[in-house]
Parts: C-alpha cells; structure tokens; sequence
C-alpha cells in the first residue's frame, strides 16, 4: 500500500512539473522579425526576395578563369563588370559596397592587377598567399550603375623554372556585396 501511495505521488509531482515548466518558460518565449536588408526593389517593399540576386552580376568570361596554355610571358585579361540591377531592371533600394576576392592555389608565380576600364587601378590587397581582395567600389540606392573592370593575369617572363612544367593553378573570382 505504501507503494502505491509512493507511485501517485511521484505522479501526481510529475504533472505538476510539467505543468509549472511549460507556464514559467513561456515567459521566455519571442517572436522575431527580420529587420535585415534584403533582395527587394526598395527598402521597405513587401515583395519576398526572389532567387536573382539583384545586386550584382559577373559576366560569364570571369565566372570560369581558363589559364589553359599559359606559359611564362603571358599575358591574360578578363573584363569583369558589376552592377546594382537584375536583368529586369529592378535597381537595388540599398546602397552597396562591392569587393572582388580572387582565390588561387599559388602553383603558379602568377602576378594579378585589376583597373577600371578607363586606366584607373584598383588597389589588391594580399592578405595571404592565396588570396586577392580589391578595394570597396561603392553603388548607390536606387541608381542603376554598371561599373566595369579588367583582370590582368601576367607570368612573367623571368619564370621559367622547370619545376612548373605541367603543373596545374585554380583560379577562383567571387564579388561580395556587403550593405553600406
């Protein structure tokens, strides 16, 4: 009998936990909302943000760098332009600082610069060995602006080591569009 008793009350504390956990927790319970910018014509719209991303586009010459028979001396250049506008027209709402990232395995003694299309250079930072980052080129919110660039990949003339003889490089080219 005393077992028994023992088992209802142990019973009986269990659903009054349960009871008492789900009412205090409850207090701790939020909702939130995304304040956050998104993939909209303008600030504020209601439209849900499709799958384009409307900030920016890399032209299909950069998206896959080939440096297929390069050989030391050689020259390369890829024309790269960004722009704020998918390809319906829609312009960003936001204004947008855009930074292009080039990521190589180093094999190659491969030297990169990048300008704009009229002569002006664009400064390259070297974080690491592997990697590129250029200068912010700033966009401007609801002004549609296409800014374009050129990649210059040079081996110089001086490597020619046979230690590169069939070896193989990767070039990878990514923009990121950070609100600004």
């Amino acid at each position: 009998m005393k077992i028994k008793r023992w088992y209802q009350y142990l019973t009986y504390m269990f659903i009054v936990s349960l009871v008492f956990t789900g009412v205090s927790f409850s207090r701790f319970s939020s909702v939130i909302n995304n304040t956050g910018a998104e993939n909209t014509g303008s600030p504020g719209s209601p439209d849900e943000p499709g799958i384009e991303f409307s900030t920016w586009a890399l032209e299909h010459q950069a998206a896959a760098v080939s440096l297929e028979n390069l050989e030391p001396g050689d020259v390369k250049t890829i024309a790269i332009w960004v722009k704020n506008k998918n390809s319906a027209g829609t312009v960003s709402g936001y204004n947008q600082k855009v930074t292009l990232e080039l990521t190589t395995t180093g094999n190659l003694p491969l030297e990169f610069t990048l300008h704009k299309t009229d002569g002006t250079p664009v400064a390259l930072a070297h974080p690491d060995p592997y990697r590129y980052t250029s200068e912010g080129q700033m966009f401007t919110a609801n002004t549609g602006e296409t800014k374009t660039f050129v990649l210059t990949i040079t081996w110089p003339a001086g490597s020619r080591d046979y230690m590169y003889a069939n070896e193989i490089d990767y070039i990878e080219l990514k923009l990121k569009a950070v609100q600004a």
